[in-house]
């Protein structure tokens, strides 16, 4: 007999609904259509999340240097490794997958620790929603059913597919309504515009600040014309803009960011919520995850970690071990490492790898977009794996701890930091790979992203077609794709998803100079057409 479940989905903030049944021998979806946010709908990743259960790469034992060990083993070097280390050499590091109450937890334990090295390890750009401008407020679900007039900055509709249904029913409730784009890729998105404003990736900031000029006379300290030629549109489109999103008319203004798009996280962030302000109109920052910035920042952290002042790092969530330690070689001078997954980590890594409870399989406090949300466990603990809390105990009590919110920023503190972006810009040559986070992407199990879209006259240059291969070397890696012609992405630039390790590899991690944050940034690589396919795509070496 089947039993049914439900929960919130745990693969973003939109707060879903979803169901998850169990016939005794498999886990499936199940779907409430009485659900106040999704009415029954999941995105692809939700419509996936089932197969995290029980899926055949799920790691089920201890592994040390990439070999099974004991629980029993693996508690005993974890305090021995902590005895080793002193409360002065440990670091911890927390990225996605970890929940409001857990890192709460995590705050705890480094206090009670007394740790000096505590970082947020989620270091997609997204993260840097967390810097907000004083003066306005979150959107509402009901601010988007009702808008008259959106701002949509960067690829929302990707990050956000279920919400994205309930804009275009905004979009089409009027003919009135009038949903403007900001973007330096023309997705599908921009395909449903009336205002499609198309900048030169990573400028997105400028042609913001440029809008927010025009749509508030008052602010002052932008060069409006500047502005608009740094991101590479005209001043009469943002003048049409900004008519479409007058204060008085009725909406909001949503952002996102990808990783390999944006190169100022936060003047991203805060420029799209300048422009809200000016227009009037509530903000949402929209991305799969929020977890706070930590006490050390991760670049501060890096730097400790080659200074070889770290001597036992944990690090627990989705970013490491799978996607960042090929791009951090400071680690080898770590000693004694500690990591939590979910999923066998390929290739291994050296050190200790905790099998955790997925997010499915145990109950979590956090929030969504359009408040908090409480997720209760939907299925059994996979075999072998732990809880978090029974992982914390192997360091200490780890009881919960506030965790300070960032103060919000001042218009003046924002105007200062474009500044810095602008007389930093540079105009380069070459060509240029950005990033796409597909919805359909969850760690490559249903697309392997071994494609790259080229522009047909990059086409023409390179001589490839849709059935050749191009070999492409970033400064840290390489790797080859398959072409796709596509109109998707101006001349002289590329782009490859990166929900997979191999492609996120490409880009290296950056430092944003206006806030010492960790960026990842596009990255000017080097291309060649490929006579035949370099190897298996799917593998990606250092260099």
């Amino acid at each position: 007999m089947s039993t049914t479940r439900t929960t919130t989905c745990p693969f973003c903030l939109n707060g879903c609904t979803s169901g998850v049944s169990f016939d005794g021998y498999q886990y499936r979806m199940d779907y409430a259509v009485d659900a106040h946010v999704n009415r029954g709908r999941l995105c692809p990743r939700g419509n996936s999340a089932s197969i995290v259960v029980d899926h055949p790469k799920r790691l089920s034992y201890p592994l040390l240097d990439g070999r099974e060990t004991t629980w029993q083993q693996a508690g005993e070097l974890v305090r021995q490794w902590l005895r080793a280390a002193g409360a002065g050499g440990l670091a911890i590091v927390y990225s996605r997958g970890r929940a409001a109450d857990e890192v709460r937890r995590l705050h705890g334990l480094a206090r009670e620790l007394g740790t000096p090295y505590l970082a947020c390890g989620h270091v997609e750009p997204e993260n840097a929603f967390n810097h907000r401008l004083a003066g306005v407020e979150d959107a509402t679900l009901e601010d988007v059913q009702s808008a008259k007039a959106m701002l949509l900055v960067g690829d929302v509709f990707n990050t956000s597919p279920v919400a994205s249904w309930r804009m275009l029913e905004a979009r089409y409730a009027d003919r009135k309504n009038r949903l403007v784009v900001v973007d330096s890729l023309r997705t599908r998105q921009s395909g449903f515009a009336h205002v499609f404003v198309q900048v030169r990736p990573g400028t997105e900031p400028f042609a913001l600040l440029a809008l927010a000029a025009l749509l508030d006379r008052r602010l002052s300290g932008v060069d409006v014309d500047r502005h608009a030629a740094l991101a590479g549109v005209e001043r009469g489109l943002l003048e049409t803009a900004a008519k479409a999103l007058e204060p008085k008319t009725p909406g909001f203004v949503g952002s996102a960011m990808h990783p390999g798009r944006v190169r100022h996280p936060a003047l991203h962030s805060l420029a799209s919520q300048l422009v809200a302000r000016a227009a009037k109109k509530p903000f949402t920052g929209f991305r799969e995850t929020a977890l706070p910035f930590g006490p050390t920042g991760f670049s501060s952290l890096r730097e400790a970690v080659a200074a070889g002042k770290v001597k036992m790092l944990f690090w627990t969530g989705g970013l490491y071990p799978g996607s960042y330690h090929e791009l951090m070689p400071e680690l080898d001078k770590v000693e004694h490492r500690v990591a939590t997954a979910i999923f066998v980590p390929d290739p291994p890594i050296p050190g200790l790898v905790l099998p955790l409870t997925a997010e499915l399989e145990r109950s979590s406090v956090g929030g969504s977009y359009w408040g908090e949300v409480k997720r209760a466990p939907v299925a059994s603990p996979f075999s072998g794996s732990r809880g978090f809390a029974d992982v914390l105990g192997l360091l200490g009590r780890a009881e919960e701890a506030d965790v300070a919110a960032p103060k919000p920023e001042s218009v003046e503190a924002v105007i200062a930091m474009a500044a810095g972006a602008v007389a930093a810009e540079r105009a380069s040559d070459g060509w240029l790979l950005v990033g796409e986070k597909k919805a359909i992407g969850i760690r490559g199990f249903f697309d392997d992203e071994e494609t790259i879209l080229v522009n047909a006259a990059d086409a023409g240059r390179l001589e490839v077609d849709d059935e050749d291969y191009v070999a492409v070397k970033g400064p840290v890696a390489e790797a080859a794709f398959q072409v796709h012609v596509s109109g998707q992405v101006p001349p002289g630039v590329l782009c490859v998803g990166t929900n997979v390790h191999r492609n996120r590899a490409l880009f290296p991690l950056g430092v944003d100079p206006a806030t010492g944050e960790t960026v990842v940034g596009p990255a000017r690589v080097e291309v060649e057409k490929a006579g035949v396919k370099v190897g298996p795509a799917s593998e990606t070496r250092a260099v």
